[in-house]
């Protein structure tokens, strides 16, 4: 079995979960933020619906520059509603499954390193991006809504057991 094939359970589990964080967001609350240096919950909610192309890229390319001499810096694409953000994970997520599905133990073993300004920030094993920069930081970004969401006193789903709200 590929490597990618063997992320696939973990990968599914993560974004059901995340999936289920997202839906909560309310739309009457995206530009919400908990603090002034902190993001919107749109933000959080955009991100986390933009990570799963990060299994995508570092599955096809080989870096990504996210602040380029010559071109525009990556930015997160924003969300108008929580249904335009749930479109774009499930659109995002389909195409990573895919090619995890098919991707080769060869191209993942790959390095893919991650630039500012043409200088290189780190470079890893695509595997490794795939576990630390997509699925990781999903997780994290997904944990960091879920107290956007506490604090905001909408229910928290249930991931790795019952939530207080689903209990």
């Amino acid at each position: 079995m590929t490597i990618g094939k063997k992320l696939l359970p973990e990968f599914d589990n993560e974004m059901a979960g995340t999936r289920k964080v997202i839906e909560r967001v309310p739309d009457a609350k995206l530009a919400w933020k908990i603090h002034e240096k902190s993001n919107t919950i749109g933000w959080v909610g955009s991100h986390l619906a933009n990570l799963p192309s990060w299994a995508t890229m570092t599955i096809e390319t080989d870096s990504l520059d996210v602040m380029p001499k010559d071109g525009e810096p990556f930015k997160v694409p924003c969300f108008d509603s929580v249904e335009e953000i749930v479109a774009a994970f499930d659109k995002n997520v389909a195409r990573a499954r895919t090619l995890l599905d098919s991707v080769s133990d060869e191209e993942l073993h790959k390095p893919w390193s991650l630039l500012k300004t043409g200088e290189t920030i780190f470079t890893m094993p695509k595997f490794a991006v795939l576990r630390t920069w997509v699925m990781n930081h999903i997780v994290h970004h997904r944990g960091h809504l879920c107290v956007y969401l506490r604090v905001n006193d909408v229910s928290v789903p249930a991931l790795y057991g019952p939530s207080a709200d689903e209990q």
